[in-house]
């Protein structure tokens, strides 16, 4: 007999909540740091990613880092030419976030897990932003020692976002989690049954 992953209203809701938040929190709580290389922010919205990923899972989570972020990028001049790159680093933050938390049946309810899956999809995506303005240099004609040097301010940055995500996410989840299972927010998501 084949299972079949159903995607209900519950999952929609939840994944387009979580992209909104995360929208409005890049939108509004975040600091805007020009470089050489291009705009860069310290910003809270990755933490808000993260929870997206161990609140409710992989794709849940990929697509609600992924759409709030991309969407936050369709508003802003210095980012909406890269707004479909930032969909793809920030999907994939999420998703690896919520499929490592949610591994091995623990649905993101393992502390030490859910440690490692902030800083491993943190650092993930700290890693592809610096590679894309590498990348994006070197096609623009520089050689790669420069290009790597004028992400310089994008890795200090990068680094505190890490931090901040991290330890936000992991603040904030107990008591999210807590409000969620009051609410009953997993069974009409169906997990647990058919995650």
């Amino acid at each position: 007999m084949e299972t079949k992953t159903k995607i209900s209203l519950y999952d929609i809701i939840v994944t387009a909540l979580m992209a909104a938040i995360v929208f409005v929190v890049t939108s509004l709580l975040s600091i805007k740091i020009p470089t050489p290389a291009g705009q860069t922010m310290i910003k809270l919205a990755n933490a808000f990613m993260l929870l997206a990923g161990m609140l409710f899972g992989g794709w849940r989570g990929g697509l609600a880092a992924g759409l709030g972020s991309m969407f936050y990028d369709f508003t802003d001049p210095n980012y909406v030419a890269e707004a479909w790159l930032t969909f793809i680093r920030f999907f994939l933050m999420g998703a690896i976030c919520g499929g490592i938390a949610w591994s091995g049946g623990a649905q993101g309810r393992k502390p030490a897990r859910n440690l490692v899956a902030g800083v491993v999809a943190s650092v993930f995506s700290t890693v592809f932003y610096i590679v894309k303005g590498v990348v994006v240099l070197l096609l623009g004609g520089s050689a790669f020692v420069p290009a790597l040097v004028a992400q310089a301010t994008k890795i200090v940055s990068s680094s505190i976002n890490i931090v901040i995500a991290v330890v936000v996410s992991m603040a904030l989840l107990p008591g999210l989690r807590r409000a969620l299972d009051a609410a009953h927010i997993y069974d009409k998501l169906h997990i647990g049954k058919t995650a």
